[in-house]
């Protein structure tokens, strides 16, 4: 009897077992997602309006015109998924026009779709109340930004700071707007307290001010490393070091930190060709031309190319060429 028993456990255990091994977890369609979440998105924007009045989006009840009247419309492919993204520029800002590699100053409100509101900035002007417009990891005291503001704020002209010498930040003529985004370009399958999984978000955005970023603190701007011209900093990897330009703070690899590449010293690498070749120190392995790579001029092999002046004429090695 007590053997029958064991028999029968172990086959239930078995047949358990086999069960939990057949059953498989569909992987998450982020496609299908995406058209779930524009057809909410449409939805949305063809029953509500906002209330300028009351600074607040309602439902269309008495012939008021929807945002699908004025909405623009992006389409944009994240890990191989077409989104819509969706946006209104209720007035233009007169000031600089942000890419996705700068740093943005704004406003917003953040709500969803079915108006709750989920967080806020105004008038708040700290460290914190930046957001760069690309993830960085080497950037921790900024926030950074979902997909929808990278590709959604660059639409959005900044405003003019017109502040007064100790009088507090004031800015004017900045864009405003709204964004409506899909939850694959927000925060996803994942959410993030309060959001949850699966959400569009509406943000109503003042970008009040934006700013050159310079990810790498190289006095590089971003845009400026982008030196195939194609628009993609993230390709641009002049030492082929795998860490592009715009987060690598020796572009070249010849062991002159690209800031410290300034010559003339006005605070801008770019213009500073010791050998008259046409590629900027900063992006040149031989900076001075004479045959010798930089990185082994290095003499007293200290790993500081700047202290080595092997004939005392107060220039470095590896920016002279007859040393």
């Amino acid at each position: 009897m007590k053997i029958k028993n064991i028999v029968l456990i172990v086959s239930l255990a078995i047949l358990t077992f086999s069960c939990k091994k057949d059953k498989t977890t569909s992987p998450f369609d982020y496609a299908k997602q995406a058209l779930i979440d524009d057809d909410s998105l449409v939805n949305y924007l063809d029953t509500h309006y906002y209330n300028a009045t009351l600074d607040s989006i309602k439902k269309v009840d008495n012939g008021q015109t929807p945002f699908s009247a004025n909405v623009q419309v992006e389409t944009v492919v994240e890990n191989d998924v077409t989104y819509k993204l969706y946006y209104i520029i209720s007035e233009q800002g007169v000031g600089y026009q942000p890419t996705k590699y700068d740093k943005v100053l704004p406003n917003y409100r953040l709500e969803a779709l079915d108006g709750e509101v989920y967080g806020s900035q105004e008038n708040v002007f700290t460290v914190s109340s930046w957001y760069n417009l690309s993830s960085n990891p080497l950037i921790s005291q900024d926030n950074g930004a979902i997909a929808g503001w990278i590709h959604g704020i660059p639409k959005f002209k900044a405003g003019i700071n017109a502040s007064m010498p100790n009088q507090p930040l004031v800015f004017e003529n900045y864009g405003k707007g709204f964004l409506f985004i899909p939850s694959g370009l927000a925060y996803g399958v994942n959410g993030k307290f309060p959001i949850p999984p699966n959400a569009p978000l509406i943000f109503k955005i003042e970008l009040l001010y934006a700013i050159e970023g310079d990810f790498d603190n190289d006095n590089v701007v971003s845009n400026d490393e982008d030196i195939d011209g194609d628009g993609d900093v993230t390709n641009d990897d002049t030492d082929e070091d795998g860490t592009p330009n715009y987060i690598d703070v020796d572009d070249d690899g010849d062991g002159v930190l690209t800031k410290d590449e300034d010559v003339n010293e006005d605070d801008n690498p770019m213009n500073d060709d010791t050998d008259g070749d046409g590629t900027p120190n900063y992006l040149d392995n031989d900076d001075d031309g004479d045959g010798i790579l930089t990185i082994d001029e290095d003499a007293n092999n200290d790993g500081n190319l700047l202290n080595d002046d092997s004939d005392g004429d107060n220039i470095p090695n590896y920016l002279d060429a007859d040393s």
